[in-house]
């Protein structure tokens, strides 16, 4: 029997059935509007029985019916708000008015109506306006992430060698060429690499950062180029995009690009030449649109001689290279960047004696800018008073201060005894010629009583006559 009632006799009764079942409400009009068909759903709308409306412009229900200009003009029209007013109350819908053809000849009109009721309507508005909040505030935390830290005016300094490498960097920033930056580490790559995005054209586009040294090498190829879902054991269904994808429009930062290893070089090299991104797993292509930054502390031509750099990637990654001053290269900006690192511990009241100060200058500085900033955080620890004085200072510094080589013996033997003998007085003379020999400040500073320094002087033999001599041959300004 259930079969019997899908026979071509009985189809029109089922398509009445179903249609009249739906809480969509649906009519149909022919080119003249004249209503030909209309569920119960939305005759309840009108307020009208269904007997009455078929066979009658629609324009008598809807005195404002859009149903003349779409099968005049063949257009679709989508999403329109309406509000019809009968028996049961306000009713609000929204309408799509969908224009039938037949070889090309505009039959007549569809119109489906999305909601039944005013509540109904809110409730999906609501949702909508949820979901909107929601995407705004994930755009934002993205835009966020993807923001650079740090700008041109990061690179503090006044120096001259300093002053020259801003205005090179800017020119660089200017043009859409890739650029390597190099230098030791600790220089402020990243810093660079960020102003060189905040100068360019696309700095309102996302900065991305990838440090290559920090994926683990198995883990590389799906962090960049992402991949998608089922490609590997352990690959989230969704598929993930990659690190690169994220760059479009934008500029891409690979730091330490010399520890990246050789299949994601030639990978990363072909994204390069054509533009065209493939996730892990897929053959579909994606177009990126990015701007290539990089650096190294590393040789890469030794690493290029050594096959472990490919000479193709190379010459892509450094049409333009950019190398930042080592701290040593630029002593004069130490007593500003000091200021500057002070000023962001929120110790900017903090003084620096000259003393103090001419260590610090003295110093080699291997780690460079990240090693002065470290120091100088280790330093308000042992501060006094809100002062830093050599006393404040790491013992290692004092070991490339120039002006303290000759005051005191090189150890015999290089154990730890010794090592600490030997620091422990430099630190002393430094102490008591800046305090101008004047033992109880000198004591208060070293942080031990006067009668333990008269001990100490008296373990090494010191007094003002011959440390003022070893000042002397060791060119130390008191």
């Amino acid at each position: 029997m259930t079969e019997d009632i899908f026979d071509a006799s009985r189809q029109q009764n089922l398509f009445d059935c179903i249609l009249n079942s739906l809480t969509t409400g649906i009519f149909v009009t022919d080119k003249d509007y004249i209503v030909r068909f209309i569920n119960e759903a939305y005759a309840s709308y009108l307020g009208f029985p269904r007997e009455e409306i078929v066979g009658r412009p629609i324009t008598d229900f809807i005195p404002d019916s859009s149903a003349p200009r779409v099968t005049a003009s063949g257009m679709a029209e989508m999403g329109e708000l309406r509000t019809f007013k009968n028996r049961e109350g306000e009713r609000v819908i929204v309408v799509n008015r969908l224009p039938f053809k037949y070889q090309g000849r505009v039959l007549g009109m569809l119109a489906s109506a999305i909601f039944s009721s005013r509540e109904e309507f809110n409730v999906v508005a609501k949702r909508i306006e949820t979901l909107d909040k929601q995407v705004a505030r994930y755009a934002r935390r993205m835009k966020s992430a993807l923001a650079p830290r740090y700008c041109l005016d990061s690179i503090k300094g006044n120096s001259k060698t300093i002053r020259a490498f801003r205005d090179i960097l800017v020119q660089y920033a200017r043009t859409e060429v890739s650029v390597l930056i190099t230098g030791a580490t600790g220089t402020g790559k990243e810093l660079a690499a960020s102003a060189i995005h905040c100068e360019s054209p696309r700095r309102e586009g996302p900065f991305v950062c990838i440090n290559c040294a920090a994926i683990p090498k198995e883990l590389f190829e799906s962090e960049l180029f992402g991949y998608v879902g089922g490609a590997f054991s352990g690959a989230h269904k969704d598929g993930k995009a990659g690190l690169i994808a994220l760059a479009d429009g934008g500029t891409l930062f690979l730091d330490e690009i010399g520890d990246m290893p050789l299949p994601a070089q030639a990978k990363l090299l072909r994204v390069l030449e054509e533009r065209i991104l493939y996730r892990v797993g897929s053959t579909e292509p994606r177009e990126v649109d990015f701007r290539l930054v990089t650096a190294t502390n590393r040789d890469l031509k030794k690493l290029l001689a050594e096959g472990l750099f490919r000479d193709d990637l190379y010459y892509r990654v450094s049409p333009a290279t950019l190398k930042i001053p080592s701290l040593c290269e630029r002593r004069d900006d130490i007593p500003l960047l000091t200021a500057h690192f002070l000023e962001r511990m929120g110790k900017g009241e903090v003084r620096v004696t000259d003393s103090a100060m001419e260590v610090l200058m003295s110093y080699n500085w291997p780690g460079n800018i990240r090693e002065l900033r470290n120091v100088i955080a280790s330093s308000l620890g042992l501060c006094r008073d809100k002062i830093i004085d050599m006393c404040a200072l790491s013992p290692e510094l004092f070991s490339y201060h120039g002006t303290v080589q000759e005051l005191a013996p090189q150890p015999s033997s290089q154990n730890l005894q010794s090592i600490l003998a030997e620091n422990e007085l430099r630190l002393i003379i430094l102490t008591l010629q800046e305090q101008g020999w004047n033992m109880t400040r000198s004591a208060t500073k070293l942080g031990i009583s006067r009668a333990t320094l008269y001990e100490k002087l008296k373990r090494y033999g010191l007094n003002r006559n011959n440390c003022i001599s070893l000042s002397r041959r060791g060119g130390m300004s008191g």
